[in-house]
């Protein structure tokens, strides 16, 4: 406090070309709503970054060269493309490196520990971050935990944009921040409605959770549907069991999804199938052999994942994207089977059956 005033917090917000715009945006909003002065730092002047999502556009107040971690009460560090960036940068890593050793609060989401790795930081610490980067941070050393907040000493870590609401809350209350007119959760309760937070804050609003929800129920209504037909033109036992197995978890999906639906105050919605539904039964009427049909059923399931990764990645409410997670991996576990399913009888159909052999003329 000076002269009767107190000091705003100074928080050091990193930022590179091709950041995750909603881990730039969440953090940004939330700390300038609870008061704080929010220094954006990128490692050149007079350029201006874009966000990988398109929705940012913005200018770095100074560089990581100019600054010193002194004189910032807390570093974070976002994900997407960026972190790739900030890692080769010695001045941002030397930043990042002294604020961890000033006992400042450094937190990083997403690919966000790319940089703690590339500073040799993440030695022994409890972390988490995105699943493609978790092997990295493992043989870096860390304790690598899968959960939406890990706080060791002074560093936090999240793992992706829907962990955004939480990992905003950690920091607000870690800088003893608060924003007026809005009661901040305990950061463990998962029952939480974190994505009134997001939205407050610039994340997805309920009609884009909502939106997103649906498209998924339609994706899975649509992969029972196929899988059912699947199953019904399958040739043996073990393509059967496996295709009806698909339709249990697509049914399973379906109803965490319409859940989660109804307690957003929404229903979901009928879409028609009629057309899918033709192109596959045109499609079985001219399909040749188990071979033909494994692989299309492979490619749903590979289209399913990608989707499902898609929307996983798109919004900022933990629990419908922690619902889109446990899909993805269900949709990853069943892509093996079916492929294996697919060698076997693709190595059946090209190996042709033996010839008769000629039997030798008896001499009498």
């Amino acid at each position: 406090m000076l002269n009767g005033q107190t000091i705003a917090k100074r928080v050091a917000l990193l930022i590179e070309q091709n950041v995750e715009d909603s881990e730039f945006h969440i953090p940004y909003n939330a700390l300038k709503q609870a008061g704080a002065d929010v220094i954006i730092l990128g490692s050149r002047m007079n350029e201006r970054y874009q966000g990988k999502q398109g929705s940012l556009s913005v200018q770095a107040d100074a560089t990581t060269t100019e600054v010193l971690a002194k004189d910032f009460d807390a570093v974070i560090i976002p994900g997407g493309m960026a972190p790739d960036a900030m890692r080769a940068n010695r001045n941002t890593v030397r930043f990042v490196r002294e604020a961890i050793a000033l006992n400042k609060w450094v937190a990083a989401i997403c690919h966000g520990p790319q940089v703690l790795i590339e500073g040799g930081l993440v030695q022994g610490k409890r972390m988490t971050g995105f699943k493609a980067i978790r092997k990295d941070l493992h043989n870096a050393g860390a304790v690598v935990l899968d959960a939406p907040l890990v706080v060791d000493g002074n560093l936090m870590t999240s793992r992706r944009p829907g962990d955004l609401p939480i990992f905003t809350t950690a920091i607000l209350k870690r800088l003893g921040l608060t924003v007026p007119g809005i009661t901040l959760p305990d950061e463990n309760d998962l029952n939480a409605d974190w994505w009134k937070l997001g939205a407050v804050w610039g994340g997805s609003s309920q009609r884009e959770i909502v939106q997103g929800l649906q498209t998924a129920i339609a994706g899975e209504r649509y992969g029972l549907d196929v899988f059912e037909h699947y199953a019904e033109n399958a040739t043996d036992a073990e393509m059967s069991r496996v295709f009806l197995a698909i339709c249990d978890t697509r049914q399973h999906h379906i109803a965490l999804l319409e859940k989660r639906l109804n307690l957003l105050g929404e229903q979901s919605l009928q879409t028609s199938t009629s057309d899918p539904y033709n192109h596959l039964k045109t499609w079985l009427q001219f399909s040749r052999g188990d071979a033909s049909l494994l692989r299309r059923a492979l490619g749903d399931l590979q289209t399913g994942v990608i989707d499902m990764y898609k929307l996983r990645n798109k919004l900022t409410d933990p629990t419908t994207v922690e619902i889109f997670d446990k899909m993805e991996i269900n949709l990853a576990r069943e892509e093996p089977q079916v492929a294996d399913l697919y060698h076997t009888r693709l190595v059946a159909e090209t190996i042709e059956p033996p010839q008769p052999t000629s039997q030798p003329a008896m001499i009498g």
